[in-house]
């Protein structure tokens, strides 16, 4: 899979009309010769226009096919988008530099003719897939990067790791044919595994279900839904399930209400059914508060999500801050929503300059608020977002998969202070770029995470094995024993499965506050931890 963009190049001529000259029209296949017009001959007219029509239909059909790629393996769909499997030399446009170092690393796994395998990244490589922007997937692929050469880079270690890029396009409506083109180059691309999944959605849902039969492993970066865990083999993650996330807020959450009493809860929730991570997360939450015997609000408050600017879900959400707001605000609002909805409430309930002294406590997607604000077309929304949520003295928290602090509460003072991550946070910088801060969203550390994990998996069926020749099969029995002495040291802490349902276990989750935005000019933190929690 070279994934090198091929172009269609014109093969036109031409020659004398006069005299006893001919005309020659260009075909993919070479020239055909038209003979000259004399006089009262039509069969020989008749004739040339039969062949000219019949090399002519094919030369329009190979035009039209070959307008719809954008490389080998990788093609143009409607609206521009080109999505498929790569090695890098096409590079995804929210990629663009980051895709080429892929690239060149997996040319020179190529060239050294040591063993290896290939591992592919599955994402919305453009971003906006619900409310996971272009931003927070390059940092996720960049880390993914960064775990590919970290593997690479140990001397005298087989397999050696190629990485493939698996843009399911935006909304991740093109996840089909990503999955078959995957299947389709497992022997070809020495393909052990899968890593990745940006979105929790039914799409990748079906991604996963549909991989998991055709018995390619793989191991989830950035995904939530319970639904994607099975007791059946093949699913593995670094995420944590809404399960988790519910289960550590709910304790966070209790402790509030023991130490203050009357501590009051309210539950504002995405009545959409059809969005498996928010109907998950509000069931999650009332079956931890259950189990926590938490004092929550009987009268839950609703709205319905949908998609697009013309949805109703701001009307929705505007009715929803005025339950929340007007009156005595409760001390606690848990948001069983997405980012994006949790973004309009916020600005709901700073409209018109109200006061709402609450703290909003949501699960991983709260990131989403911040979901498509980059470039100066949208200095204006980020501006009306920064002051209604300082007029509406808003907090919020969420359960964050990751933390560059909480490397540190697992690793102490090693390696000069969070272990592994020292070094992560410096190679970022140099291969990745942007500003250190972007390590606080947690996303390049699970890219990388996700990746490492099936590498070091690969690297120990070789050992145990005792072949250089590695597949699925394997990756997947070394993946279902990585735990107790067998953990792996990644970046966000150490990754240990559940060996029977491959959820992450052992690893504390962050507690992070979601600062608004700063002042023009200004800067800030965004990603403030609060503490470690545990499921």
């Amino acid at each position: 899979m070279t994934g090198g963009a091929r172009g269609s190049g014109d093969a036109s001529g031409s020659g004398s009309s006069g005299g006893g000259g001919g005309e020659r029209v260009g075909t993919p296949g070479g020239r055909v010769f038209v003979p000259p017009r004399p006089p009262h001959r039509w069969g020989l007219i008749a004739i040339a226009t039969v062949l000219v029509a019949t090399v002519a239909a094919p030369l329009g059909s190979w035009a039209v096919q070959r307008a719809g790629e954008c490389a080998d393996g990788v093609r143009k769909v409607a609206g521009g988008e080109c999505v498929g499997v790569t090695d890098g030399a096409y590079e995804f446009e929210n990629l663009r530099g980051l895709g080429r170092k892929i690239h060149a690393e997996n040319e020179r796994v190529e060239r050294s003719g040591e063993p290896s395998v290939s591992i592919a990244y599955v994402e919305a490589m453009s971003g906006g897939s619900a409310d996971r922007g272009a931003e927070t997937t390059r940092q996720a692929v960049g880390g993914a990067y960064l775990a590919q050469r970290a593997l690479n880079a140990e001397g005298d270690t087989l397999p050696k790791v190629r990485l493939l890029l698996a843009n399911t396009g935006r909304g991740d409506r093109h996840w089909r044919e990503v999955v078959d083109r995957l299947t389709e180059s497992r022997s070809g691309e020495r393909l052990v595994a899968v890593a990745g999944f940006g979105q929790s959605n039914d799409r990748t849902k079906e991604a996963v279900r549909k991989l998991r039969k055709a018995g390619l492993p793989m191991v989830g970066a950035t995904v939530a839904d319970d639904g994607l865990g099975s007791r059946t083999a093949g699913f593995f993650r670094v995420s944590f399930p809404n399960r988790d996330q519910t289960s550590a807020a709910a304790r966070y959450i209790k402790a509030q209400q023991r130490e203050h009493s009357g501590h009051r809860v309210l539950i504002v929730r995405d009545g959409n059914e059809e969005d498996t991570y928010n109907t998950s997360l509000y069931r999650d939450f009332r079956a931890a508060a259950r189990r926590e015997r938490l004092d929550v609000d009987d009268q839950v408050v609703p709205y319905r999500s949908g998609e697009g600017e013309a949805s109703p879900t701001g009307n929705a959400l505007s009715l929803a801050a005025d339950r929340v707001c007007d009156g005595d605000p409760p001390d606690v609002v848990f948001f069983a929503g997405r980012g994006r909805d949790l973004r309009r409430f916020i600005e709901a309930a700073g409209e018109g300059g109200r006061r709402c002294r609450t703290t909003v406590i949501s699960g991983s997607s709260t990131l989403g608020v911040y979901f498509d604000t980059r470039g100066e077309r949208r200095r204006a929304d980020l501006e009306r977002l920064r002051t209604r949520w300082e007029q509406s003295g808003v907090t919020v928290y969420y359960t964050a998969y990751a933390h560059p602090q909480i490397a540190e509460k697992v690793y102490g003072d090693e390696g000069g202070g969070g272990g592994p991550f020292a070094g992560f946070e410096k190679e970022y910088g140099r291969q990745v770029g942007g500003p250190g801060a972007a390590l606080e969203s947690g996303q390049a550390m699970l890219g990388h995470d996700a990746v490492f994990t099936i590498g070091k998996a690969a690297r120990t069926a070789v050992q145990v094995y005792g072949t250089r020749r590695v597949t699925p099969r394997m990756v997947l029995a070394m993946l279902e024993q990585t735990s107790g002495s067998s953990r792996v040291r990644g970046v966000s802490g150490e990754i240990a499965f559940d060996p029977d349902t491959g959820e992450p276990v052992g690893r504390p989750l962050a507690l992070v506050e979601l600062r608004r935005p700063p002042a023009p000019g200004g800067d800030g933190e965004k990603y403030r931890f609060v503490e470690a929690v545990t499921p």
